[in-house]
């Protein structure tokens, strides 16, 4: 095996996964975040040699080696140094994000969070008995609305759940735009759980800035979550580890039973370990192949009455179908009637029922199938 992209459609019919077994063989499936691409060679090995080894007992080796695993990417892709101390293994982002957001507030305190945005979040502030501070984005350009995010920080809010790159929009907000959400976050002394999962795959060689960056009085309010399973089609290793700058968490973290939040499997630590330490040339493969299907997507719909901002980064497409004869139910229609699955804007925030997310990271010939089912539909 070598780390070439290869889509095999006989085998994506024939995996287990959610997002080609949900639905019936004829229909394409763009929906759930997952690639179509084989995960990295690497990661493939080092899973292999424990099967073949039958190694399914206790191992600890690459659980171990998570964290300096993840320092070092950080550190190589963003020249941000995170102590090692500092950081804390999770099963999954959404896991870090609640047990951190559940340690540092009490039911009924606010969290904020700026929609349309990852749907987990939301229930996972709702499910946890917390104030669900929705700021919606502005539209144009899907930048925060910055007086608004200002004047509740004033009171309502203790803690901001944050997506940098943000999904679904693949909006990557600008160094201005942090400047000015730093200054709030220290200001009003602001806890901010930065989800930064999707950080390897941004665009036109842009680079990335972990909200850590931006100085120490923001990093000491900061808790960075980070997990290989966006970047390395790694969903299943139920893997993630974060920065926890804040002081304060880390007391509490550090006072509970040390198995109290468990620990990734041996199996999910073992291909996540590997494609930190050996899965650069594959991402290099893959952003290449990404960067032409969002480019091959915004010629597409270009002139016809979906709207779509080129995403700056993710392998998603947020459409906006506002203008078209399927404006109050796109996804629904398009999976009836073009028989393609996308996301449907709704499970993102309220205001956005026109809209769906699409994932264009499959092959060109899939894509182009997808394209063409959707504009058989919309007029």
């Amino acid at each position: 095996m070598n780390d070439s992209l290869h889509v095999d459609l006989d085998r994506l019919h024939s995996i287990k996964g959610m997002k080609w077994s949900k639905y019936e063989k004829e229909i394409l499936p763009a929906f759930v975040a997952d690639m179509d691409f084989e995960p990295p060679n690497s990661s493939y090995e080092a899973l292999k040699e424990m099967v073949d080894l039958k190694d399914f007992g206790y191992k600890f080796d690459h659980v171990d080696r998570l964290i300096p695993a993840w320092t070092n990417w950080i550190f190589s892709r963003d020249g941000l140094e995170l102590p090692e101390a500092h950081c804390t293994i999770f099963t999954s982002s959404i896991h870090a994000l609640e047990a951190v957001m559940v340690l540092h507030t009490q039911p009924n305190d606010g969290v904020a969070l700026f929609s349309p945005v990852y749907h987990p979040f939301a229930k996972a502030v709702q499910s946890a008995g917390r104030k669900l501070i929705d700021i919606p984005l502005l539209e144009e350009g899907w930048t925060i609305d910055i007086e608004r995010f200002n004047e509740l920080a004033k009171s309502e809010i203790k803690v901001v759940l944050f997506c940098q790159p943000h999904n679904p929009t693949g909006h990557l907000f600008s160094e201005d735009e942090v400047a000015e959400f730093s200054e709030i976050i220290i200001k009003h002394n602001l806890l901010v759980i930065s989800d930064e999962i999707w950080a390897d795959l941004i665009f036109d060689g842009k680079p990335h800035r972990s909200l850590a960056a931006h100085g120490q009085e923001v990093r000491e309010r900061i808790v960075t979550v980070g997990s290989a399973s966006k970047t390395f089609n790694l969903a299943g290793a139920r893997c993630s580890v974060a920065h926890i700058g804040e002081e304060s968490i880390r007391q509490k973290l550090s006072a509970l039973p040390e198995h109290y939040f468990g620990q990734p499997s041996s199996f999910g630590a073992a291909a996540t370990v590997a494609a930190w330490e050996s899965g650069k040339p594959w991402l290099r493969n893959t952003l290449k192949q990404l960067h032409e299907n969002r480019d091959f997507l915004t010629k597409s719909f270009a002139g016809t009455n979906i709207k779509m901002d080129s995403p700056q980064a993710t392998y998603l497409a947020w459409l906006n179908f506002s203008n078209t004869n399927i404006s109050e139910a796109p996804s629904k229609v398009i999976l009836e009637k073009g028989r393609v699955a996308l996301e449907p804007g709704s499970k993102f925030g309220p205001q956005s029922h026109s809209y769906a997310r699409l994932n264009f990271a499959t092959s060109p010939e899939l894509l182009e199938s997808i394209v063409e089912r959707i504009l058989e539909v919309v007029d």
